[in-house]
C-alpha cells in the first residue's frame, strides 16, 4: 500500500505533544505499506526527516498566509507579519479552509496513493486531497478547530474584548467543519465526547498514548516520598503551555509556597524556556530547566506533575506520561478532556479552577499516600487502554474497513 501522511509543520517539530501522535500514527502506518510525507508549513525537508525514519519520500510545502490571500495581499507588502496577524484575527476563516495553490502541482500527484491520512482538517484541506482526487482520505480530528475557541472562551482571564472575537470565529468554524469533515472517508477524534458530537457516517475514536515503544515490561518509577517538586513538561513553542504555566505562577504558586514553603517548581521542556528565567528569579521555588535529555529522570525526582491549562484542542499526552511513569497527575478540567476512564479522585486529581489547582498542589505534596494512590490506578489504566498496540490495531481495522 502507497500511503501520504499530511502534517502540518507544528505537529512534527518535537517529540512531544502533537509531534508524538505524529510519530506513532507514522509508525502504525509503516506496519502497512510505504509512507510518504507532505509537510504543510516552512521548514528544512533535513529538519523534519528525523521524525520520519524510513520514509519512502518527504515533501514541504508553504500554504499561503491568510495576508497573501484576498484584500489583505495588496497591503501586505506594507509590513507582512503584521498584515498577517491582523488578517487572521479580522479576516474571514473560509479563505485559510480552502485548497491553497501552492500545492496544486503535488496535488495532481496524490492520484498515485492508495491513502491518504490528514493530521488535523486544515492541512488537509489546503492540500486539495478532500477536494480534488478521488482518494480515500482520513482526516485525524485530533485538536478539533471549534473546541480551540471554546477553550479561548472559557479562559478565566478572557477579556470581552476577545471574548467577541472568539465567538465571532467559532460561529465561522461552525459553518466550515460540517460543510467540510463529510468529504472524508472516515475520522478519527480522540475522545467520546468528539465521537458524540461529530456528525459523520464512517469515525472511530484514536486515543493519544504515552510513547510509540510502549512496553508492558516497563518497571515503574517507585514513589518518592521525600519529593517537594511540582513538574511541568511542555514545549515553551506552544503558546497554550507557555501562558498557562506563567498564569499558574502568577495567580496560584504564591499561595501554595505560602503553605508548603520548601515546594518547587520545576519547568522543563523543549523551546526557549530560559528567555522568562529572569522574569521570575524573584519568586521563590520556580526552576525554568529547559529541556533535558532524560524525562524518566525528571519524573523520578518529581512528586507529581500539573496540567494548569484552560484551552487548546485534542487531548493532552503530558496527562498519560505522567501515569505511565507512575506519577500522580492534578490537571484543570480542560486537560481531563477526553480522558473519560480516568476517574477524578480515583487515578487522576482535577481541579476546575486556580483555587481548586492550589488546593490539589498543597494536598499532594501533603498527602504521598494519596500520590501513590492515583499514580498506581492511572498508570493501571494507561497500559490497560492507552497501548502501542492497540493504537496500530485500531488504525490496521479503520483501513481494512474503508478499502
Amino acid at each position: 500500500m502507497n500511503i501520504l501522511l499530511i502534517v502540518p509543520s507544528y505537529a512534527c517539530s518535537t517529540f512531544t505533544g502533537a509531534g508524538q501522535r505524529t510519530i506513532m500514527i507514522f509508525e502504525a502506518l509503516r506496519n502497512l505499506g510505504n509512507v510518504n510525507i507532505l509537510i504543510v508549513g516552512d521548514g528544512s525537508p533535513d529538519f523534519f526527516a528525523k521524525f520520519f525514519l524510513n520514509s519512502t519520500t518527504l515533501t514541504v510545502i508553504r500554504p499561503f498566509e491568510r495576508g497573501e490571500i484576498g484584500f489583505w495581499k495588496h497591503i501586505r507588502p506594507v509590513s507582512p507579519k503584521v498584515i498577517d496577524l491582523v488578517s487572521t484575527a479580522f479576516g474571514s476563516r473560509k479563505y485559510l479552509y480552502m485548497p491553497d495553490k501552492n500545492f496544486f502541482s503535488f496535488t495532481e500527484k496524490i492520484c498515485e496513493f492508495d491513502l491518504v491520512v490528514g493530521r488535523y482538517l486544515r492541512p488537509t484541506v489546503r492540500s486539495g486531497a478532500l477536494h480534488f482526487i478521488n482518494v480515500p482520505v482520513i482526516v485525524d480530528v485530533d485538536d478539533r478547530d471549534d473546541v480551540i475557541f471554546k477553550s479561548r472562551l472559557n479562559r478565566p482571564d478572557t477579556s470581552f474584548f476577545f471574548k467577541f472575537f472568539f465567538k465571532w470565529h467559532l460561529k465561522q468554524m461552525q459553518i466550515i467543519m460540517p460543510n467540510l469533515l463529510p468529504m472524508a472517508k472516515h475520522l478519527w477524534v480522540t475522545s467520546k465526547s468528539d465521537y458524540l458530537e461529530i456528525k459523520h457516517e464512517s469515525k472511530s475514536i484514536l486515543p493519544n498514548i504515552p510513547f510509540t515503544n510502549f512496553n508492558n515490561k516497563y518497571i515503574p518509577l517507585p514513589e518518592n516520598h521525600t519529593s517537594n517538586v511540582i513538574l511541568f513538561v511542555g514545549s515553551f513553542g506552544h503558546r497554550v503551555n507557555r501562558e498557562g504555566i506563567e498564569r499558574f505562577i502568577t495567580n496560584c504558586w504564591p499561595k501554595i509556597i505560602s503553605v508548603e514553603t520548601d515546594a518547587k517548581l520545576r519547568i522543563v521542556g523543549s523551546g526557549g524556556w530560559e528567555t522568562i528565567k529572569n522574569k521570575y528569579n524573584h519568586i521563590s521555588g520556580i526552576d525554568i530547566a529547559g529541556f533535558k535529555d532524560s524525562l524518566e529522570a525528571e519524573y523520578k525526582n518529581a512528586a507529581f506533575t500539573v496540567t494548569p491549562l484552560f484551552e487548546g484542542g485534542g487531548t493532552k499526552i503530558k496527562v498519560l506520561e505522567s501515569l505511565f511513569y507512575q506519577r500522580a497527575t492534578l490537571v484543570t478540567t480542560h486537560a481531563h478532556y477526553g480522558y473519560d476512564k480516568l476517574v477524578n479522585n480515583k487515578s487522576i486529581l482535577v481541579a476546575s479552577n486556580e483555587s481548586e489547582l492550589i488546593a490539589g498542589c498543597i494536598n499532594l505534596l501533603q498527602n504521598s499516600k494519596l500520590r501513590s494512590r492515583l499514580a498506581e490506578e492511572g498508570r493501571k489504566i494507561v497500559f490497560d487502554e492507552y497501548s502501542f498496540e492497540r493504537f496500530s490495531s485500531l488504525i490496521k481495522d479503520t483501513i481494512k474497513s474503508i478499502a
